[in-house]
C-alpha cells in the first residue's frame, strides 16, 4: 500500500504535464481558437465586465492609432504616448539593479538563458510583484491598457512583469528567444517593452521581428524555435523590423501572431530590457500562481486587470 501511495503523486505530475503539453501544441495552430472560445463561453459574465471596465478608461485619437496598427500589423511604437515619468521610475529601479549586477546575478532564479540576467527576483514575495512597483505600475497606465484592450476588445490581463540584461554570445550556438519564435502563453499575447539602453545597432541586440501579415505562414506551425535560414526560406529578409532605438523607447507586440527574436549580443555590448506581458483572458493554460499582490489603493480596473 505505502509504495502505491507514494506512486499516485507522480502518476499525477505526468497527467498534469501531459495535458500542458497537448494544449501547448494545439495553441500554436488555430485549434487553440476552439479552446479559447469553449472557455469563454464559460465565463461570459466576467467578459462583459472587462468590457465594460474598457469602456471606462479615457479615449485619445493616438491611442485610437495606435490600436489600429496594432491589430493590423502586430506592433506599435509607443515612445510619444506613454507616459514619460512612469518610464523614468522604472529606469530608476533598473539601474539600481544593474548596480549591483554581480550580486544578482549569483541569485536570480531564472537560470535556463545563460545570454540573460533576471534582476527583478528579489522583488517577489511568494513569487509575487507588488502593485506599487514601478513595473506593475507603468503595465498598468491608462494608455496602455486602452491600446491592448481595444485591441483584444476587452481590458487585458497583466500577466508578467520582467528586467532582464542580455549579454555578448559571440562564439556560443543562439538559443531559446535568440532563435525565431511566436510566444504561445495563449491565442492573443502582447508585449510592452522599454529599452533601458540605448539600442544603436545590431550589435546591440535589438528585439527583432516580422510583422503579422508576413509573419502568417508561421501561424500554424508546430516547430518552436527556427533558425535563419528556415524563417528566411518562407518569407523575405526584406519583411525583417529591427528596432533600433534610443533609450526609453517603448513599443508593443503582438508576439502570438509576430516571429521575432532577439538578445544576440555582440562585442562588450549589453541590452536593459523591460516587458510587461498582457493575455486576452481567460487563460487557455491553468491560471499559475497569483503574481501580482495588492499594496495600498487599488481601483476596479486595476484588479480585475491583475486578477486580486
Amino acid at each position: 500500500m505505502s509504495n502505491a501511495a507514494s506512486a499516485a503523486p507522480v502518476a499525477k505530475k505526468q497527467k498534469i504535464s501531459q495535458f500542458r503539453r497537448l494544449l501547448w501544441h494545439m495553441n500554436r495552430t488555430d485549434l487553440g481558437w476552439v479552446t479559447k472560445t469553449a472557455l469563454t463561453s464559460l465565463q461570459l459574465g466576467a467578459r462583459a465586465k472587462r468590457i465594460e471596465l474598457l469602456k471606462t478608461l479615457p479615449v485619445k485619437p493616438e491611442w485610437s492609432a495606435a490600436s489600429r496598427q496594432l491589430s493590423e500589423q502586430g506592433y506599435v511604437d509607443v515612445t510619444s504616448i506613454v507616459d514619460r515619468s512612469l518610464a523614468e521610475a522604472v529606469a530608476t529601479v533598473a539601474q539600481n539593479k544593474v548596480d549591483r549586477l554581480d550580486e544578482l546575478a549569483g541569485k536570480q532564479v531564472l537560470g535556463h538563458k545563460s545570454f540573460w540576467v533576471s534582476l527583478l527576483d528579489e522583488d517577489l514575495v511568494d513569487g509575487a510583484f507588488a502593485t506599487d512597483h514601478p513595473f506593475v505600475r507603468y503595465a498598468l497606465q491608462p494608455a496602455a491598457l486602452r491600446i491592448i484592450g481595444d485591441f483584444m476588445h476587452e481590458l487585458p490581463q497583466l500577466s508578467d512583469v520582467l528586467l532582464t540584461l542580455s549579454r555578448p554570445t559571440e562564439n556560443q550556438p543562439l538559443s531559446y528567444s535568440q532563435l525565431w519564435h511566436l510566444d504561445h502563453d495563449d491565442k492573443r499575447v502582447c508585449k510592452l517593452f522599454i529599452y533601458l539602453t540605448d539600442v544603436r545597432d545590431t550589435a546591440d541586440g535589438p528585439l527583432t521581428f516580422i510583422p503579422a501579415p508576413a509573419s502568417k505562414p508561421f501561424r500554424n506551425t508546430l516547430k518552436s524555435h527556427m533558425s535563419d535560414d528556415k524563417v528566411f526560406s518562407r518569407v523575405g529578409r526584406s519583411e525583417v523590423k529591427e528596432m533600433v532605438a534610443p533609450r526609453l523607447s517603448s513599443f508593443i507586440v503582438n508576439t502570438a501572431r509576430c516571429l521575432h527574436m532577439g538578445s544576440r549580443i555582440l562585442s562588450d555590448r549589453t541590452r536593459l530590457l523591460y516587458t510587461a506581458t498582457y493575455i486576452q483572458p481567460p487563460r487557455i493554460y491553468p491560471e499559475p500562481p497569483a503574481r501580482f499582490r495588492a499594496v495600498g489603493s487599488l481601483n476596479e480596473i486595476e484588479r480585475t486587470a491583475m486578477r486580486l
